[in-house]
């Protein structure tokens, strides 16, 4: 009896940053996710365990051989079933009328 082949189909991360001021950023096809918080780093990659966390640090994503920084940034992330969400927190300024 012949073995079935299996054939290896690399999953796709998605990456989707959520601010105020920039408005939604999606990121396509990403080969992995790099946290560097106050507290710990953390390196996500496709098939990794679901993840929630806060953020005060560096965000990296890694996606077809484009890097894409957020730096010195305070937000909110959480990691499941390969889509990323990362809401940034950012400052209200209130302006003068």
């Amino acid at each position: 009896m012949a073995k079935e082949k299996k054939v290896y189909q690399r999953k796709n991360i998605v990456a989707r940053i959520y601010s105020i001021q920039d408005g939604l950023t999606e990121v396509q096809k990403v080969d992995f996710i790099r946290i560097k918080s106050e507290r710990y780093n953390l390196m996500i990659m496709e098939d990794y365990m679901p993840t929630l966390g806060e953020l005060r640090g560096d965000l990296t994503v890694e996606a077809e051989g484009k890097t894409f920084r957020w730096e010195n940034v305070n937000g909110f992330y959480i990691h499941q079933n390969n889509l990323f969400r990362f809401m940034l927190r950012e400052e209200r300024t209130e302006e003068a009328i």
